[in-house]
């Protein structure tokens, strides 16, 4: 079986990107957003054009990761994966030397990071994608229906916008936030989580369960 878990918001506590963005970018990264929420520009579009106005040396985005906090249950998580033959797999619409440099500072290491790829400029930074997809729905710069697609018996861990199209490829969704309410109003079935502490329990509740069906765990349960 293998886990795919979302990263910003889902492992990590925050959007690791916005940090960055917040602490090292130009103030027109926030003009670049609101264009993105406008529908007048892709999410991938979104990125580079933010990457590209970060001002700071890498060293320096490396000690500013430090502050980064991960989810209390992840590691344990993790752990229990390794144990039992459960591949995680991080797919993630960020950028992939933030999630490295985050986990290992953690103590965690994740043999699959699908994610976009800073690339160090002259300039300064830039963003590679090698897994956009042409017919990607919404132009991510990580098409996470694509990495889904014929996985077989999986689950899928996920916060936010990015994880819309996923949670219709997953045979069994662990949502919160903006993806939990998506899949109340889509009819997808899925079950609600705080932390991967809950993430982990349930994952011990399937193993050995087929997958799909799985019930969506009733509101009044939900926390």
């Amino acid at each position: 079986m293998l886990a795919f878990c979302d990263f910003d918001g889902t492992i990590a506590t925050d959007d690791v990107t916005d940090l960055i963005l917040n602490r090292f970018a130009l103030p027109a990264w926030r003009d670049i957003e609101m264009r993105w929420e406008a529908g007048a520009i892709n999410s991938a579009e979104c990125m580079r054009e933010q990457v590209r106005l970060i001002r700071a040396e890498r060293d320096e985005i490396d000690e500013f990761l430090e502050q980064v906090e991960i989810d209390p249950g992840f590691s344990d998580f993790k752990k229990y994966c390794d144990r039992s033959g459960i591949e995680v797999v991080i797919v993630s619409d960020g950028v992939d030397h933030f999630i490295r440099r985050v986990l290992a500072l953690n103590g965690v290491s994740c043999a699959r990071i699908i994610a976009n790829r800073l690339i160090v400029t002259e300039a300064g930074f830039d963003l590679a994608f090698p897994h956009g997809r042409a017919g990607c729905r919404v132009a991510a710069g990580v098409c996470k229906c694509a990495v889904l697609k014929g996985t077989g018996r999986h689950i899928f861990v996920g916060d936010g916008r990015s994880d819309f199209c996923a949670a219709r490829r997953a045979a069994m969704v662990f949502a919160k936030g903006k993806l939990a309410a998506y899949c109340r109003r889509e009819a997808i079935p899925h079950a609600v989580y705080a932390d991967f502490f809950d993430v982990l329990d349930m994952t011990i509740s399937l193993a050995g369960s087929p997958l799909p069906p799985f019930q969506p765990i009733p509101l009044s349960q939900q926390p």
